[in-house]
C-alpha cells in the first residue's frame, strides 16, 4: 500500500546490457511498437492487464496499463514515452509503488547484431522495495525474455512487432 505524500524512502538505480541477435532497426521498431495487446509479453502465469495506448505524436506515447490486483480498484501505471529514433527512447513511469525513468539506447554490433543498454533510475514511494541486486536480476530476466522474443521474431520473418 502507498504511503500518502510524495516522500520517497529509497531510490535505486541500475545498468544492464543485452545482446540481441537481430538488427537494430529491427530491434527499435520492436521495442517501441506500443500495443493494446502487448500483455502478450507478459510471463506466463502473471496477471494479464490491459493496455491503452495513446500516440500523441510520431514521437510521444502514452500507455496506460491497468490491471487486476483482487480489489475493486485496478493496478494503474501511465508510460510517458519519448522516441529519438532510430536508436534510443525514454520512458517516465508513474504507478502507485514508484517512479521509473529508464533511458534505453541501441548500439549496432554488426549488420544483425544489437547492444540494448538500460539506465533504470527508481525511486519507491513505498516502505518495501528491492535491492539493487534484486532489481538488476529482475530487469535482466525480463529483458532475456524479451530478447528471445526479438530473436525468434526476426528469424521468423514477422514484422517488427514487439
Amino acid at each position: 500500500m502507498p504511503q500518502r505524500g510524495h516522500r520517497v524512502f529509497g531510490t535505486t538505480t541500475v545498468r544492464v546490457s543485452k545482446v540481441v541477435n537481430a538488427p537494430l532497426r529491427y530491434v527499435y521498431d520492436w521495442c517501441t511498437d506500443y500495443r493494446p495487446d502487448d500483455w502478450r509479453l507478459r510471463r506466463k502465469g502473471s496477471i494479464k492487464p490491459t493496455y491503452r495506448v495513446l500516440r500523441v505524436s510520431p514521437h510521444r506515447v502514452i500507455r496506460i496499463r491497468l490491471g487486476p490486483n483482487g480489489s475493486k480498484d485496478p493496478d494503474i501505471a501511465i508510460d510517458l514515452v519519448r522516441l529519438d529514433p532510430p536508436s534510443d527512447w525514454h520512458t517516465d513511469q508513474i504507478d502507485e509503488s514508484d517512479r521509473m525513468a529508464i533511458d534505453y539506447h541501441l548500439v549496432k554490433l554488426g549488420s544483425r547484431k544489437t547492444r540494448l543498454e538500460l539506465l533504470i533510475t527508481e525511486r519507491w514511494v513505498t516502505r518495501e522495495f528491492p535491492t539493487q541486486a534484486e532489481l538488476r536480476r529482475r530487469v535482466s530476466a525480463t529483458w532475456d525474455r524479451l530478447s528471445t522474443a526479438i530473436e525468434e521474431s526476426y528469424r521468423s520473418g514477422a514484422p517488427a512487432r514487439g
